[in-house]
């Protein structure tokens, strides 16, 4: 009835001849300019009413529009809920600056997928490794225990594979690798970094399995030696790929696991150090890390890698010259002069004021790690992107801190030298 009402038109006697109703009906034939006229009025006060009806749709179609959009932002409609923007597209960037003329790259050099006894697809390692603020990734499907091989029928290769394009997409280094896996405290698990065929390595003799791996360029570490063991020490098989020259790391962390003697044989066998995350379940669920900047912040653990540039060729120079930082659960490890130069570079000072005989400086975190240190008697923390203050007699020009959440060596603390400048 409303659209009727709309092309109502008024008495077409009227508008013929002005005429009232009762004043009888006109001929239209009698006047051609008359009728002429009374199709032009009708033509224009069709249009009019047309324009009218779209007018009205176009305000109904907006005014909709407008309601639904209220309704998705607000969650209003209670017939249909809309899901917030997915998380997993944003990175959760791990800030480190530069330092040595080395970019810092972050890492993780051993982890499952499917493909052997983990439980995720290769993509999703690559995603994960996005999301976490990784640069480079090393799916290390082992090379004997394939759990769900009779549902995965393909080769040993075929992780790499499938998370190649993810890796390239994403731009994460993706390094080939495999693990070598034989008895624990025994022989011991291995990866094997930067190999060409994980399946020519499937060999019952593990020595010549690892060397296979040697004879296509790996890079081989050892890994968590201290794993479902009371101690860390060397097996008589371990020492025999050592003095080969088989062995050209070890896992200083892995997963919850630290084994502070690793640092020691880093230092003392001139062997690169790891902090790898040997997830088998997606990580978020296995590490529950909190990215609040809460005081036990954490990331998942990670192998920073000093590179001369991001790529591939970079990353294996480092891991070969052994320029590399653990850093786990708010804990960073490695060679003195690399974490000396680590702290210069995320640590900076600035004089705040001269009161008196003092000066009040103020030390700034310029990164996402945490420091614990002591300078004197007060212990102090910085956590990521936060300050705290320093008041010292105008005549000290350095003082002497003890980071606390560092290791250098086993269950030592480094002491560096603070310009106070």
């Amino acid at each position: 009835m409303r659209i009727i009402s709309i092309f109502a038109l008024p008495n077409i006697d009227l508008l013929c001849n002005g005429s009232t109703a009762d004043s009888g009906p006109a001929s239209l034939g009698s006047n051609p300019s008359r009728s002429t006229s009374l199709t032009q009025f009708l033509f224009l006060h069709i249009m009019k009413r047309l324009l009218s009806v779209m007018l009205v749709c176009f305000t109904y179609a907006a005014l909709f529009s407008i309601v639904a959009d209220a309704q998705r932002i607000e969650n209003t409609n209670p017939n249909k809920q809309f899901i917030p923007d997915k998380s997993n597209h944003v990175r959760n960037e791990v800030v480190i600056p530069d330092f040595a003329g080395y970019k810092v790259l972050k890492g993780d050099f051993h982890i499952h997928t499917v493909f052997s006894d983990g439980v995720v697809w290769p993509t999703y390692r690559i995603q994960e490794a996005w999301r976490d603020g990784l640069d480079i990734l090393a799916i290390s499907d082992h090379i004997e225990y394939r759990p769900h091989s009779q549902y995965m029928n393909a080769d040993r290769n075929a992780s790499m594979k499938i998370a190649a394009p993810e890796a390239e997409k994403l731009g994460i280094l993706l390094v080939p690798a495999t693990e070598v896996t034989r008895e624990q405290g025994v022989i011991g698990h291995f990866n094997a970094l930067f190999i060409k065929d994980a399946e020519l390595m499937n060999l019952e003799d593990p020595k010549e399995a690892l060397r296979e791996a040697r004879r296509q360029g790996a890079f081989i570490f050892f890994n968590h030696p201290g794993w479902r063991m009371d101690t860390c020490v060397f097996s008589p098989f371990q020492k025999e790929l050592l003095e080969e020259g088989l062995i050209d790391g070890v896992e200083a962390v892995n997963g919850f696991e630290f084994y502070p003697r690793a640092i020691s044989w880093c230092k003392d066998l001139n062997i690169t150090l790891f902090a790898n995350s040997d997830a088998h379940d997606p990580v978020p669920v296995y590490f529950k890390y909190d990215r609040k900047g809460a005081e036990d912040v954490r990331y998942r653990p990670m192998t920073l890698v000093l590179a001369k540039d991001k790529s591939l060729e970079a990353v294996r120079e480092a891991l070969d010259a052994r320029r590399t930082i653990g850093s786990y659960h708010g804990y960073l490890i490695g060679m003195f002069d690399l974490l000396e130069g680590l702290f210069d570079a995320c640590v900076s000072t600035e004089k705040l004021s001269v009161v008196g005989k003092n000066t009040n400086w103020q030390l700034r975190n310029n990164s996402s790690l945490i420091f614990r240190f002591r300078i004197g008697s007060t212990d102090y923390i910085l956590l990521p992107f936060t300050s705290c203050t320093l008041t010292r007699t105008s005549d000290i020009t350095s003082v002497d801190i003890t980071v606390l959440n560092m290791y250098h060596y086993e269950n030592t603390h480094p002491v560096f030298k603070l310009e106070l400048k």
